[in-house]
Parts: structure tokens; sequence; C-alpha cells
């Protein structure tokens, strides 16, 4: 039976940095997916990934962005493969709102390089939004979005070049802590590994007791017609419009697909999905959905649809991520519960994911993390 030092579970966006951090630091790493590497089964594709440097969420999160835009530009140099992309951010909506207020909160609080722009100065530089005339935006010159896929492949090649033994298409069948080790089974095989990490996404509230939730989300692409110019990364940036008559949006400049990328983030969640069962495939009430927000914010793209694909938020209640042990089983790990913001510092996550298991602590806080916030 092969012995490693630490099992991953997942090879997404986390599971990726964690087998790429672990195997650096010299561990013996392996890496189980139980989809390809990478896949559009679950929350870590779609071309592009919103890095904001000043979270709404909160100034929390501020040291984990920004460790990871480093570590996005280090793995760049390594792989010679362009990662992140710094176009700037908006964050637009009415004052008193929780997008704007908490993002401009976290720019002054953590000193990000910011602007605050009114309606008129938002279209007059971004010409392809058009706000109400109330709504005011946070604008971070030093945010952009990383390539999802790409930086999934890059961190697994690195793993491997660190002598990482990473397999796709094998599922976890079940798993146990024997004689001070664990023991892993298959639907290929049986292995031991000294720790084991979950970064498994929607799937991780079905293989722990953790309350995490599948939420199926789609994406859209709208093509832009002649407006291809003001929608291309030297004009916009990426963008969260939070709109009460017409809902909470994030969305792109037009970016290696064709067509302008958007999608909803509800902030009532919609009911949990079993992520094992065949996903709803999109279909009209989804576009939809969709075109009435394009068609106000963004009239010049409310063109033919090109693309729709689904992908999971893997929610937890408090939408804040679940980074802990797992009570009364030393070695075993849960990094989930992202909640549509998680990729952005994925790379952090892996380093946190390394020192957890080389030191069993961490030099980010990891306190408001852990998963007895909901079951003291």
């Amino acid at each position: 039976m092969p012995a490693f030092d630490v099992a991953v579970i997942g090879v997404g966006g986390m599971g990726s940095a964690a087998c790429y951090q672990l195997a650096k630091a010299g561990q013996r790493v392996l890496g189980i997916e139980q989809f390809g590497i990478p896949h559009s089964r679950g929350s870590s594709h779609g071309t592009t990934r919103i890095l904001r440097l000043g979270l709404h969420e909160s100034a929390h999160y501020v040291p984990l962005v920004l460790r990871a835009v480093e570590l996005w530009d280090e793995v760049s140099g390594l792989t010679q493969e362009a990662l992140f992309h710094r176009v700037g951010s908006l964050d637009v909506a009415v004052p008193e709102s929780p997008i704007f207020s908490g993002s401009l909160a976290s720019c002054e609080s953590c000193g990000i390089d910011h602007e605050v722009l009114n309606a008129a100065e938002i279209t007059r530089r971004h010409p392809a939004l058009h706000p109400d005339a109330d709504m005011m935006a946070v604008f971070q010159p030093g945010s952009g979005f990383v390539l999802p896929e790409v930086a999934i492949c890059a961190q697994v090649n690195l793993a491997l070049d660190h002598g990482a033994e990473i397999h796709g298409h094998e599922r976890l069948v079940d798993w146990e802590r024997r004689d001070g080790h664990f023991v892993l089974r298959t639907d290929r095989g049986a292995y031991e590994a000294g720790q084991i990490v979950f970064t498994t996404g929607a799937w991780i509230g079905k293989m722990l007791r953790v309350p995490v939730e599948a939420e199926r989300n789609v994406l859209g692409w709208f093509s832009v017609g002649l407006n291809a110019a003001t929608f291309a990364p030297s004009r916009l940036p990426v963008w969260i419009v939070d709109s009460e008559a017409h809902g909470h949006f994030y969305g792109f400049p037009v970016h290696g697909v064709p067509g302008f990328k958007l999608g909803r983030l509800r902030h009532t969640p919609l009911p949990g999905v079993d992520p094992d069962l065949p996903r709803e495939e999109v279909c009209a009430a989804d576009e939809a959905d969709l075109r009435q927000f394009v068609a106000k914010y963004f009239p010049a793209a409310n063109g033919p649809v090109l693309s729709m694909i689904t992908c999971f938020f893997e929610n937890s209640p408090d939408r804040a991520p679940i980074i802990d042990s797992i009570p009364d089983v030393p070695g075993a790990w849960v990094v989930g519960g992202f909640s549509g913001h998680g990729f952005k510092y994925s790379s952090a996550i892996g380093e946190v994911v390394r020192d957890l298991v080389t030191r069993a602590e961490s030099a980010f806080d990891l306190t408001r993390f852990r998963a007895s916030r909901f079951h003291p």
C-alpha cells in the first residue's frame, strides 16, 4: 500500500494550490480528484475569476488576497503563464449598500489604493456601464482577474515537478484513522497517509459534517457586437453592481472566450442541491435573469447570448470559509465553504494548508474560520 505524508482530496482551486505548496515544502503528496484536472463540474472553472484587493466582505480577508497576488505572480514567473491580469475593479452601489461601504472601509483600513467615483464619472471612464444616478463606485486599480483553469494546471504541474502524485478520475470511497495514520479507499485502490486535507468544494458538506451546501449558479456571455472596444480590459475593469431592483451581479471585460461575462450572487442563496445529482441545464429563465440586468446596466451588450454554463457556489451559513481541523481526528483538515468568493485567494490558502499540515498553525488569523462557530 503506497504511503504518503499527506493526501489532498479534491484538486480544484484550493486543492491544486495545497498540493503545490505541500510538495514544494518536501511533503510526499497524494492528490485525488474525482473528475479531470481541470474540470467544469464544480466551482473552479469559467475562464476568469474576480480578484479584488479591498473586499467588501471584510477587511479580514485583505492579508490573504495580498499574499495571493504575490503567489499568482510567483507561479506566473515559474510557469510563464499570465495568471493575474491587473485591470482594476469597480464596486458599484448606492452609498449605504454594504458593497460600496464595505469595499471603501477595507481600502481605507488596509491602505489599498482606490478612488471614489460618482455615477457620471463611472460612465465617463467606462462607457459600457450605465449606473443609476444615485450609485457610486470604489475603483481599485490594483485589482483584476485570475484565470482559474490555467492557474489550476500551473499549480498541478509545479506540484508534479516537486514529486507530488496526482490522480484524476478517482473517487474517494471511505477513509479512517488507524494506528496514527489514515487509510483511504478509492474506486481504484487503497493508500496510507499521515494527514488528510479535504478541499472538495461543493461536495464537502456531503463528505464531512460541516454546514456547507451546493448552490447552482449560472454564468453567461453576451455578444457586444460592434461595441467591443468599450468592453476590452483596457476600458472595463472587473465589476460588482448591487441594484435593489435588478439584483447583485458581477462580471468581467471580454477576455479569453467571445462575449461579455456576468453572473449573479444572491443575497439569500437558492436551496441547496446534491452535487452528485444531474445538474439542471441552463434554460430560457436563466438567460432572462441575466438579460434583464444587462439591458439595464450594460445595454451595449444586450445582444445574442453566446454561451451559458453552470457552476456551484459552496455556501456556508455566514458565507465565510471553514478552515479547521476535524474535531477528534488528529491530522484531518477541512478547507471549504468559500461561498463564491474563494478562488481569488486560493493560492494563499495553499500556503495556509502547508503550514497547518507541517506546523499545525498559520501566519493568518483563522479564528473566524473555525467550524466551531456553527457547533460550539
